[in-house]
């Protein structure tokens, strides 16, 4: 028996139990395995998010930085939950557990017919914001990076599409978002980490942080503007997604010029945003002393 076929088995059953088990309980068990992996299983993920809040917070104490890394597993937890009862959220959910805000960006910018690209970071529970627009019946397409097991992979994937969001393989990203953008579709694409280590240096927080390229250079070769967008998590576990004003790529410089720019720009926006809410920012790597291992 394989450690991929032990995963599907182990996930097979969490899917289950997900789908069966009542909201609230799951929320519960979420938070005592979270902090068993905050204590016990997970400390270079503890170590990591608690340097990574010291320069999002730099004045806060200590005690603070223990709080907000211990929620952040908190969330992480209940995000998870989430993302696997997934085909549980009709639209009677969404529109009482759900308030969308600013979808008149997202219409401005599908008006330019070039597309949009709706960004985000992993705040909250990112995977709902996307399939929201979906629900809603916006042309939403969701970047995702595939997993390497057939099965766990087609689990991830029926998820994910019970919404209504189409699915686009990473690693086929540039043709098929390219594609998708000038048949005036929707790209919901994360750009606070970048897997691929191809990235470019943008200020973050006061120092240099490595950003992916791709949501640049999609909105500079096609001119689809860039719309940020975060999913946010109420005391009560309902969810705000709030759209911002769209970003125009710049019109003058070098490629490589206009990339830089353009994603300074929606840095600043993400930092904003996980400066009010450091404790749904669920990243488990060192992102200013070291180098995500995927």
């Amino acid at each position: 028996m394989t450690r991929d076929y032990i995963r599907y088995v182990l996930f097979s059953l969490v899917v289950f139990l997900c789908n069966r088990l009542p909201g609230r309980f799951l929320y519960w068990i979420a938070l005592r395995v979270a902090d068993l992996n905050y204590f016990i299983f997970d400390r270079a993920g503890r170590e990591a998010v608690k340097a990574n809040l010291r320069q999002v917070l730099p004045e806060a104490s200590e005690a603070r930085i223990i709080y907000e890394t211990r929620w952040v597993f908190r969330n992480f937890g209940k995000y998870l939950t989430e993302f696997f009862r997934f085909t549980k959220f009709d639209q009677a959910f969404f529109e009482k557990h759900v308030a969308i805000r600013g979808t008149e960006h997202i219409d401005q910018a599908l008006a330019g017919g070039k597309g949009c690209i709706a960004l985000s970071a992993h705040l909250s529970n990112w995977e709902l914001g996307a399939a929201a627009l979906a629900m809603a019946k916006y042309p939403a397409n969701v970047v995702v990076a595939m997993h390497r097991y057939g099965r766990i992979n087609d689990m991830f994937m029926k998820e994910r599409e019970s919404t209504g969001l189409k699915v686009v393989d990473m690693r086929m990203a540039p043709r098929q978002v390219m594609k998708l953008l000038k048949n005036n579709e929707v790209i919901c694409i994360l750009g606070d980490r970048d897997p691929t280590e191809q990235g470019i240096e943008v200020e973050f927080f006061g120092r240099l942080a490595r950003f992916p390229q791709g949501p640049a250079r999609f909105s500079i070769a096609t001119g689809a503007p860039i719309v940020p967008g975060f999913c946010l998590r109420r005391t009560n576990d309902s969810f705000t997604i709030v759209f911002q004003k769209p970003i125009a790529p710049p019109e003058h410089g070098t490629r490589e010029e206009k990339t830089r720019a353009l994603t300074q720009l929606y840095a600043k926006v993400i930092e904003e945003a996980i400066r009010w809410h450091p404790e749904e920012w669920g990243v488990f790597y060192p992102v200013w002393d070291g180098e995500w291992k995927p």
